[in-house]
């Protein structure tokens, strides 16, 4: 899939600063998509080519408090687990590797651990949070059987 093509599917945040949230996130090889990006939102493409049709906007909290229901408030994700998001990537090595780059750029390796998480389904999979307190998972398939039913 070209770099070029527009994303077909968005993951908007709250995050406290915009340019050390971007940081992090380039660090682990999100690529910045200026077209979607502004003073309150940075927009960035997921790694790998399979998930390039995925876009995560990073929002200011005033710009994302423009988006929720009014009289609600934003999660604070230190302090509510909201969503997990998980990333796919090629393998166990990408897993890894990405865990450490995580936290290098500030985040914190596994906040939670389940033993052999996925390990029945054919997956390894481990957990980052970013520097806001979001959850994230980066997920590989081990086995062909696992990649049959992807």
């Amino acid at each position: 899939m070209s770099s070029s093509k527009t994303p077909s599917f968005f993951i908007s945040l709250p995050v406290a600063s915009l340019s050390s949230s971007a940081d992090f996130y380039k660090s682990l090889s999100f690529t910045p998509l200026p077209d979607y990006s502004d003073s309150n939102t940075t927009s960035l493409r997921f790694p790998y080519s399979s998930n390039a049709n995925i876009c995560l906007m990073l929002h200011s909290t005033s710009r994302f408090e423009e988006f929720i229901r009014r009289g609600s408030e934003i999660v604070h994700a230190k302090k509510a687990t909201g969503a997990i998001y998980t990333l796919g990537v090629p393998s166990k090595e990408d897993v890894d590797g990405f865990l450490e780059k995580a936290e290098k750029a500030g985040g914190k390796r596994d906040p939670f651990e389940i033993k052999e998480y996925g390990k029945s389904l054919g997956l390894y999979t481990r957990s980052f949070e970013d520097l806001d307190g979001h959850i994230w998972e980066a997920t590989t398939m081990l086995n062909e059987k696992a990649q049959e039913g992807a």
